[in-house]
């Protein structure tokens, strides 16, 4: 794609207007093209803007170059801060990259470069859609009108902008943005070897502005403090002829060139269906099932199809307490019962995977007594960030008042790291198929400990979750493997499966509505050869179909969680069972694209009616589409010279 986009800077580099040769795109007028907050630790939010500052503008071929001395804010405050951006021009691209030297007693929290503010792009802006890596992937039709909802009524400057914003590393999954405007794609993306924490941004002008705005930038954390120079990541911006795309294309080749080496996964893995998910002992310490049941609990799901258990609550302390301590629960069968039940489970034919949470500190354990200063995250105001959880069975109290709290344990620290080798050596010596280290690809959250090995950067602790996951797959020798919860690129390409809590792994909401905008296509075509599962289907509710059949054309495996775990099977929900056992089955028979190597492409638009769904797979030359008539009524056509008799929730595949 040969990028169109260009800019002219006047001298003091405190105006810049984005141009594309035979398009109307039109920057708003006085728009700033990057913006700064800093911190004194009383004042912690001083915006400095490009508009507001006198800097000098130089040019040396295909690179521009903007150095400002002093900051002021918008108070009229000057910081002894200079920076030094550049702008380099080629022919595919604009690689937008920084410096930041701060002498002042002020620290440098945010950057948002480049901020681009755009009046109007190519095309006709009820008809723009802007694609975010929200989750799996979002499409929003009409981002000039859509983004009003962000709007928070009070808690936030609206009166300025109107902002939506995604944290990255989740729920945003992938670091880069983009516009789809006419026959145009802009394309906005941090490079980042690290995936350091960074916020998509998007923003529309305040309710009483009449002039239409729409902004794209991407917030870096840098926090650099009195006496340190420091650079962030550089951001890629391109504009040219294509569609979205040529945004997964751009991205997933850098990622691909730097962090992103996915492991293979160990050859089991590709046979899994799904699984069933189990508690043992629950959270307010009921006892649902115990090992011996394991097999039995399998047989049932095998008779659907789903041919491995996820295994939670199997210890002494139940589920959701005194992480990070395992002991095997003699209540249970004790530890020769748990190895005899995974065995047994294995020799008919099933994998079993055993949990064992990555990230929560029971605030009431030994660990959190003896450990919680070294390894726990710490935020802006030096706190420890909590969570309480509010699981109960039927009773009140639990319900609304709580019952465990837990800080968050930094990956950035060799204690931590220390605890999970030692469970998963526990987890190994009962002989399971994997390991479920739960939540280390998601819960982001800023380190603000400066002992951490990210030290004074609190943006910088996802390389060291890569490292942790990277040693923990080491400990699982053989077949054994490893996986974590919540989808992104960069924790994604060090396990061998992912269990999905995004956006787009799901299909309907807690209100039981279609989720909006939903687009799983931007991380599937991206990194396609990802193991994931779906999310969030617990009974036959009203258009549970919609979810499974969802997750049959893009790929996902199935997480069956029964009443959300309590004390039932699939047997309990037959209408349920039935579905999954005829996904399985249709997968069954496309099993090479869906199991044994297939690709998950986005290369072909059929002509088919509204109301069909397809994802498209390819293998060698062959192409597989997965169909879904997500209609209300039956639907009769032909594609590629074959008859299609589909019912409502009624799905096939055909190979071309």
């Amino acid at each position: 794609m040969k990028n169109i986009l260009k800019f002219i800077i006047n001298d003091k580099g405190n105006d810049l207007k984005w141009l594309a040769d035979g398009t109307k795109l039109k920057t708003t007028k006085g728009a700033d093209f990057w913006r700064i907050m800093a911190d004194d630790s009383y004042f912690i939010e001083m915006s400095v803007k490009s508009s507001q500052q006198e800097g000098t503008v130089s040019r040396n071929g295909n690179v521009t170059t903007v150095y400002y001395p002093k900051l002021k804010t918008d108070a009229g405050r000057i910081i002894d801060t200079s920076l030094t951006f550049t702008i380099t021009e080629r022919e595919d691209r604009l690689v937008f990259e920084n410096k930041i030297e701060n002498r002042d007693t002020t620290r440098i929290n945010e950057l948002e470069y480049p901020y681009i503010d755009l009046n109007k792009l190519c095309g006709e802006r009820n008809e723009d859609v802007l694609y975010r890596p929200n989750g799996l992937g979002e499409r929003i039709v009409n981002p000039w009108d859509v983004l009003e909802s962000a709007h928070t009524e009070y808690m936030s400057s609206d009166y300025k902008e109107i902002k939506s914003t995604l944290v990255y590393p989740r729920p945003a999954t992938m670091a880069w943005l983009g516009i789809e405007s006419g026959d145009k794609f802009l394309y906005i993306g941090k490079h980042d070897e690290r995936s350091r924490a960074c916020c998509l941004l998007n923003a529309i002008q305040p309710r009483e502005d009449t002039e239409k705005r729409l902004i794209s930038s991407i917030c870096q954390y840098p926090f650099v403090r009195q006496g340190e120079t420091l650079s962030c990541a550089p951001v890629v911006v391109a504009f040219g002829e294509g569609n979205w795309k040529n945004g997964s294309d751009i991205y997933g080749a850098y990622a691909r060139s730097t962090f992103y080496h996915p492991v293979e996964p160990k050859p089991w893995v590709h046979k899994m269906t799904g699984w069933q998910r189990i508690i043992l002992r629950h959270q307010f310490g009921d006892i649902f099932w115990k090992y011996e049941d394991l097999p039995r609990i399998y047989l049932e799901g095998k008779q659907y199809g789903i041919n491995t258990l996820l295994v939670f609550g199997w210890w002494k302390g139940r589920f959701d307490n005194g992480y990070p301590h395992y002991e095997v629960d003699e209540e249970l069968g004790g530890a020769e019962g748990l190895r005899k039940a995974i065995a047994e489970v294995q020799r008919l034919g099933g994998y079993v995977i055993l949990y064992n949470n990555g990230i929560l500190i029971d605030k009431k354990s030994d660990f959190y007594r003896e450990h919680h200063e070294d390894v726990a995250r710490i935020d802006i105001d030096g706190n420890e960030y909590e969570d309480h959880y509010k699981f109960e069975d039927n009773g009140t109290v639990l319900r609304n008042y709580g019952y465990k709290s837990f800080v968050d344990a930094c990956q950035a620290t060799d204690g931590w790291l220390d605890i999970l080798k030692q469970n998963g050596e526990l987890k190994i010596s009962f002989g399971p198929n994997a390991i479920f280290y739960d939540q280390i690809g998601g819960r982001s959250k800023l380190c603000f400990n400066p002992n951490h090995k990210h030290g004074y950067r609190p943006d910088d602790e996802m390389v060291y979750r890569r490292q942790n996951l990277r040693e923990l797959r080491a400990i699982c020798k053989g077949d054994i493997a490893i996986g974590t919860e919540c989808i992104n690129d960069a924790a994604a390409g060090e396990v061998d499966y992912i269990h999905g809590c995004d956006s787009g792994a799901y299909y309907r909401n807690k209100k039981n509505a279609p989720t909006k905008n939903i687009f799983p296509q931007m991380f599937r075509r991206t990194f396609p050869e990802i193991i994931m599962t779906n999310r969030f289907i617990h009974d036959c509710r009203t258009g549970f179909r919609d979810d499974l059949n969802n997750a049959f054309i893009h790929g996902f495996l199935y997480d069956v969680a029964i009443y959300r775990c309590r004390k039932s099977t699939m047997a309990a929900l037959p209408e349920y069972a039935e579905h999954i056992a005829k996904i399985t089955k249709l997968k069954e028979q496309y099993k090479e694209f869906f199991y044994e190597g297939g690709r998950y492409v986005c290369d072909t638009t059929l002509d088919v009616p509204e109301g069909v769904r397809y994802c498209e797979y390819l293998l060698g030359k062959k192409r597989m589409f997965a169909l879904w008539n997500a209609s209300k009524h039956s639907l009769s056509f032909e594609l590629f010279g074959k008859t299609f008799n589909m019912d409502v929730d009624g799905i096939d595949c055909i190979v071309r």
